[in-house]
């Protein structure tokens, strides 16, 4: 997929199920029927590439446990496989923007070496996050969290910090690289927020957990784990408006089919996705 002049590839971990409480397990090619446990949802993990020609840039990073990898030892991550695939190393990757710390998203940052030290897994990336979205990860460390589902895994993460990986953004809109923006929203988590691509007057949106599948455009489905549903609510559908004027395209998340795509409003004035 291109807008614009700029490449963007979804680099897609598999489809994985995810219970209430936020434990999570990938679901492998014979594991085809779904858990009887009625709070077990599946979803997509979709870290998205972004190569504008002068410089590639991560928007998360998924869960980065390995998971395809034969040795256990191997200093890398499920990112470094993924991104190997479209002919990319983990050292061309120069900025990671995150659309917040939940670890679903943000797992694949670090990984233990042989040695057992938490190791950056892109030794040359700068990694853009909200300071607000950081302070409440550290305040719930050693909390009950306050939200069901995914949470905050805040160890590896320190030793990032400690070594200056983290440039800790402010403002609620900020340009990170040219026709690339970070938007703050909130709502889904305190800092949480999305990505503008905008390129050769072509306009895409990252929706990170705001809107995080295809399957969540007319229904509101984040209730229990949004920590202030109200704002979460209103941002998505100013996101939704605002993508259906730009013409822009929708890059979602934790999609298991549809992915990306423009949307559309049908007879009934709802949203509809068009694939592409």
């Amino acid at each position: 997929m291109n807008i614009g002049d700029y490449r963007i590839e979804q680099l897609s971990e598999g489809i994985f199920e995810v219970s209430s409480a936020g434990s999570i397990r990938k679901i492998r090619d014979h594991q085809q029927e779904k858990s009887p446990l009625a709070s077990v949802e599946r979803v997509g993990l979709d870290p998205i590439l972004i190569d504008t020609g002068t410089t590639c840039i991560l928007l998360d990073t998924g869960l980065g446990i390995g998971l395809d990898k034969k040795d256990p030892n191997q200093d890398s991550s499920n990112i470094l496989t993924n991104l190997g695939i479209f002919g990319y190393r983990a050292t061309d990757i120069k900025h990671v923007i995150m659309s917040h710390l939940h670890y679903d998203h943000a797992a694949g940052l670090s990984y233990s070496d042989i040695a057992g030290r938490v190791t950056a897994t892109l030794p040359n990336a700068r990694i853009h996050v909200q300071n607000i979205e950081w302070e409440a990860a550290l305040r719930q460390y050693n909390a009950q969290p306050v939200t069901r589902g995914m949470g905050y895994e805040t160890d590896d993460l320190y030793r990032l910090v400690a070594d200056g990986r983290f440039v800790f953004l402010n403002k609620e809109y900020q340009e990170i690289f040219k026709g690339i923006t970070v938007i703050r929203t909130g709502g889904h988590t305190p800092g949480h927020q999305i990505v503008r691509i905008r390129n050769c007057n072509e306009t895409a949106y990252y929706c990170g957990d705001l809107i995080p599948a295809d399957s969540h455009l007319n229904h509101y489905l984040l209730r229990r784990v949004d920590t202030d549903s109200i704002k979460a609510r209103k941002a998505k559908t100013l996101l939704m408006q605002q993508a259906y004027r730009d013409k822009a395209t929708l890059l979602f998340y934790h999609s298991i089919y549809q992915k990306a795509g423009k949307i559309s409003r049908d007879k009934n004035r709802k949203f509809v996705l068009k694939s592409g």
